[in-house]
């Protein structure tokens, strides 16, 4: 079929895709294939094993080609598709050239087309290698800007001149970073002394670092750039942070723009990448002020908002309709209570306050087990599986008799405070979850002050979670340290997103009896799974706040990270945490360790021993964290 238009002319043009088998069928590649099956009219296919290709039959490819070296280098493939595509008669048209390690298309493909046209080059390349300013090719004789040839552009001319086919011939490939000193290094040369040009799609003074492709991608997306390197996603949050990476801007843009390569980044993101380094990586949080962006609306897409409401104490039915009359939007309001006495007094109470009978649904828990998870897991199952309602918020009646009252009350505003601050505090957070729709679980930043969760908020529920997320089919990799939860458990989230949370058979005996409540029962496994379940859903976790919040939540946390990183020989954070593991690594971290994990599996096990055996458990931690908890 035709690819796109010269001036509004047919031209066709061919794809070449380089394919590892373990890409095959992420959301990444099939996005690819569709788009260049659409405009191309050959497409090959290099793969790295022939028991992919049935795979490939629904892109219906010309030619599909086995080269092994594609586990472990794109330009393997490159070179396999180019000599394909040379052996025989001269080429007459461009070939796009492109592979699984980026999201690409992000924009139509027709333009770059009549771009290369146009300038007359031999390659539309979407980025270079500054080598100059790159300390590990600075002394090797490269030009001084290799171009990537990640979607990239080669024209009918530089496909048939002479050498091209020759040069592929004898490149060879070994690792991507080879790859690029010993080919792409090479190839640029070729160009260059065969007076074929390199064209991009901005200027060469537009970017200024060494590898602009990771560390300035919102210009790229900004300037049109064809694609975008999944490395981005999942490098490092500390290179991230070095770099100044700004891949929200990026992601913004493209969602603005392109919103089919928007929705696929999110596709890969929620499949591939733990959800506290792409949150970290992409800066999900979000402060919101509290008056409203437009004071008069009172009316969003998804309809009417369901309020979940735990009055286990019904005295704060008060305090808590009053918050739920902060919702600016029209709600009905959900309500579970521990006893007959208690439903008619909660019920009495909404409808004397103004909500009509069909706005209210009060009921009895069937057993006071699970707390605030089984009274909304399977007291309103019903509910949400009706489908009825889009978007939700949940709350209960906060008290946390583990720590202090004055703990407990920050706590509490903590929570409160940042999901229903006032009316135009939500009217500005229901504008965000209507303006994105792959927002499916928003909430309060993890609590800190008063509480030591940083790094360590997992406590003894990993295992538990990591049973319940494979028994669930819940596909996506759990952060190692600290979990993306809604800790306190309240929060709101599009009832898609929770759905699997809901159709999930949970019974009430499946949770502990009080009072034992413990790290590693139900209850908490699920307030850790339930952005997980979000994420598996495909949804992305925001992380919410007030600006006063923020503001006493970044003073509390800086000030612990500046004495913290005060006792470290080194500023470098990337140093900082080194040197931080190494103790990890002593024998007084591995033995805290397994002190710790052997103290959790017993707790789990015998709920009721908690009682005999924390005394044991402070006096260990105290002896071993000198070093171990770093």
């Amino acid at each position: 079929m035709a690819g796109g238009s010269l001036r509004g002319r047919p031209v066709t043009c061919s794809g070449l895709f380089v394919l590892p088998r373990g890409r095959v069928g992420t959301p990444q590649v099939d996005f690819t294939l569709s788009e260049l099956r659409s405009v191309c009219d050959r497409l090959i296919i290099v793969v790295s094993h022939a028991d992919v290709e049935g795979l490939l039959d629904r892109f219906h490819p010309d030619e599909v080609l086995v080269e092994p070296l594609v586990e472990a280098s794109y330009l393997a493939g490159v070179r396999a598709g180019l000599l394909s595509v040379t052996d025989g008669p001269a080429p007459s048209a461009p070939i796009i050239v492109s592979g699984s390690h980026v999201l690409a298309p992000i924009g139509p493909i027709a333009p770059l087309l009549d771009h290369l046209a146009d300038s007359g080059a031999g390659v539309f390349a979407p980025y270079w290698h500054n080598t100059d300013v790159d300390p590990r090719t600075s002394n090797e004789g490269l030009p001084s800007r290799v171009p990537y040839l990640d979607f990239a552009l080669l024209s009918a001319e530089l496909l048939a001149s002479d050498g091209f086919r020759d040069f592929w011939h004898n490149a060879r490939s070994e690792d991507d970073w080879t790859d690029f000193r010993v080919v792409l290094g090479p190839f640029t040369r070729f160009l260059e002394r065969n007076g074929h040009g390199i064209t991009y799609p901005l200027g060469l003074t537009d970017l200024q670092t060494a590898d602009p492709r990771l560390y300035e991608v919102h210009r790229l997306v900004a300037h049109g750039c064809p694609c975008l390197p999944l490395a981005v996603f999942s490098l490092d949050p500390l290179l991230h942070d070095l770099n100044a990476i700004a891949l929200r801007s990026a992601l913004d843009l493209l969602r603005d723009r392109y919103p089919a390569a928007y929705a696929t980044a999110i596709r890969h993101v929620t499949s591939a990448i733990p959800m506290r380094s792409f949150n970290a990586n992409a800066d999900q949080f979000e402060i919101f002020p509290v008056t409203a962006a437009r004071s008069d609306k009172s009316e969003w897409d998804f309809g009417t908002v369901a309020v979940f409401i735990h009055a286990y104490y019904p005295e704060m039915i008060a305090e808590l309709s009053g918050l739920a009359a902060n919702i600016p939007a029209a709600h009905h309001l959900f309500v579970t209570t521990a006893s007959e006495q208690n439903r008619q007094t909660i019920e009495d109470y909404l409808l004397g306050v103004g909500y009509a009978t069909d706005a209210v649904d009060v009921r009895v828990v069937e057993e006071n087990r699970g707390r605030d998870m089984a009274s909304l897991f399977i007291t309103f199952r019903d509910v949400i599986l009706s489908g009825r309602y889009e978007v939700a918020l949940r709350l209960h009646s906060k008290r946390t008799p583990q720590v202090s009252p004055r703990v407990a009350e920050e706590f509490k505003t903590h929570l409160f405070e940042n999901l229903v601050a006032s009316r135009g505090y939500v009217s500005n957070l229901l504008d965000k979850m209507e303006a994105e729709p792959d927002l499916g679980l928003v909430m309060p930043p993890i609590v800190h002050i008063g509480f030591g969760t940083l790094g360590h908020s997992w406590f003894n529920n990993y295992p538990r979670v990591r049973q319940l997320a494979d028994a669930m089919d819940l596909d996506v990799p759990l952060d190692v340290a600290t979990p993306v939860a809604p800790n306190g458990t309240m929060y709101w989230f599009r009832t898609d997103a929770l759905r699997g949370m809901f159709e999930w058979p949970w019974a009430w005996e499946d949770y502990n009896k009080e009072p034992h409540h413990v790290d590693g029962g139900l209850a908490h496994a699920q307030e850790r799974l339930i952005g997980y379940c979000a994420q598996a859903a495909g949804y992305r976790v925001l992380s919410v706040m007030t600006p006063q919040s923020a503001a006493r939540n970044y003073a509390k946390l800086e000030y612990k990270m500046q004495r913290l990183m005060s006792h470290l020989s080194s500023g470098n954070i990337v140093e900082q945490d080194l040197n931080l593991s190494r103790g990890r690594a002593s024998w007084r971290g591995r033995l805290y360790r397994f002190s710790y994990n052997t103290y959790g599996w017993t707790i789990r096990r015998w709920p009721g021993s908690r009682r005999y055996l924390r005394p044991v458990g402070q006096l260990v931690r105290k002896v071993l964290s000198f070093d171990a908890r770093t």
